[in-house]
Formats: C-alpha cells, sequence, structure tokens
C-alpha cells in the first residue's frame, strides 16, 4: 500500500495479484493465469468480497455490509458465478479496512500530482499496455514505469473498478478506470471514463480485462 501524499488514504501498489487474490479467497477466476499476474475475470460485488476478507484476515474492521451484516459468507452471493448480491450493500467510513478507491482517489494516485495524459507519462509505452504494446494480453504486475509515487499499472493491462455509482441515484452501474491490454491509449488515459456503459458495467458482470487494486484510509 501507498500512502498518498496529502490525502488521507492509501491505495495498492500494484492491481491486486492472482497469489494474493488466491491466497485471501482460496479462488481464482482468472482466464490469464500466473502468480504475479493480475487477477481478471472478477467483478464488482467480487472485490468488495475480497475487501472485507482481507480486512478480517488482518484485524481490520471490514467496510463492506449487505443489509448491515459484514460476513460475506453470510450475504447469499456465490463469486465468480455471474450472480449479484441481493440486499442493500453500504460502506462503513469509519471502518478501517480495505475498500475499492472512489474515481477521485484514483484519478489523484494516478496523476501524482503531475500533468500526464497516462500515470506517470504522456507517453503510453512507457508506462502502459494497452493494444499497441501488449499482444493483447495483459502482463505480470510492476513491469511497466511506475508513476512518481511508485504506482504501477494504472495506465493499462487491466481496468479497475472503483467504488463509485455510475449514476448517482441508482446501483444498477459501478465505474472502472484505467484502460486494459485491448484498449486505444486513448481509454487508458488518467481523465477518460465512460466506456462499456451498459452491461458491462453492471457490478454482477466480469470479464477477462477488468482487474482492481484496493485502497483504505488512514
Amino acid at each position: 500500500m501507498i500512502k498518498i501524499p496529502g490525502e488521507n488514504y492509501s491505495i495498492g501498489e500494484t492491481e491486486v495479484t492472482q497469489e494474493i487474490y488466491e491466497a485471501v479467497t482460496e479462488e481464482n477466476p482468472a482466464y490469464f493465469t500466473g502468480e504475479n499476474m493480475p487477477v481478471d475475470s472478477v467483478n464488482w460485488y467480487d472485490c468488495i468480497v475480497f475487501c472485507n476478507k482481507l480486512s478480517v484476515l488482518l484485524g481490520k474492521t471490514p467496510v463492506y455490509s449487505v443489509d448491515g451484516n459484514t460476513d460475506c459468507d453470510e450475504w447469499d452471493y456465490s463469486p465468480h458465478s455471474g450472480a449479484s448480491v441481493t440486499g442493500k450493500v453500504e460502506t462503513n467510513p469509519k471502518a478501517d479496512g480495505f475498500r475499492l478507491p472512489t474515481v477521485r482517489e484514483w484519478e489523484t494516485a494516478a496523476k501524482c500530482g503531475r500533468d500526464y495524459i497516462y500515470s506517470g507519462s504522456s507517453t503510453p509505452d512507457e508506462t502502459a499496455w494497452y493494444s499497441k504494446n501488449s499482444g493483447w494480453t495483459p502482463h505480470e504486475t510492476a513491469q511497466k514505469k511506475p508513476n512518481e509515487w511508485g504506482l504501477y499499472d494504472m495506465s493499462g493491462n487491466l481496468w479497475e473498478w472503483c467504488e463509485d455509482k455510475y449514476q448517482e441515484n441508482s446501483d444498477d452501474f459501478r465505474i472502472k478506470k484505467g484502460g486494459c491490454y485491448s484498449s486505444d491509449r486513448d481509454l487508458c488515459k488518467i481523465t477518460f471514463t465512460g466506456h462499456h456503459y451498459g452491461s458491462r458495467y453492471q457490478p454482477c458482470y466480469s470479464y477477462y480485462t477488468f482487474g482492481f487494486r484496493i485502497a483504505a484510509g488512514e
């Protein structure tokens, strides 16, 4: 976890790897496998289950609850099945556990106080795995240039789920940021938001271009 200067949160140095994901959940849904590869094929609900499980393992207070219950084993939800969580998902802003970053937090971390187009550079080949250099496959984390705060792959590699709703008054869609290995360079820009509006923004939808990184309050 990297503490973001001038902010009250930390964010993952890399996208969550398959080694870590499997250690926490005892499952690996990834299509492209490898210990140091980012875990792919996760939906938004899978991400919050991981966050709560990791929080419990490390003795922290879980952030997410469903109908007031933070025990995700009691959510009547089967990860990696394409199902939805039934019940009201809420977050506890006072909890010290792990969670998904908000869009503002994600963009602040990606910009790292600079005026770059991509995270760590205005030249995508330096910092991002995208359609022109990836061979149309994700790569192990931390192989490209990080930004000045030491964060890798915030542009390219895998789309990263964020906390925010696509429409504030609806739980039907959640936002992803950063682009992926098959994205055009424009989709990997820090400021880009809006790709895959529709079914692929549904929190129950997973795909082998979707991953995530975690955040935590201070």
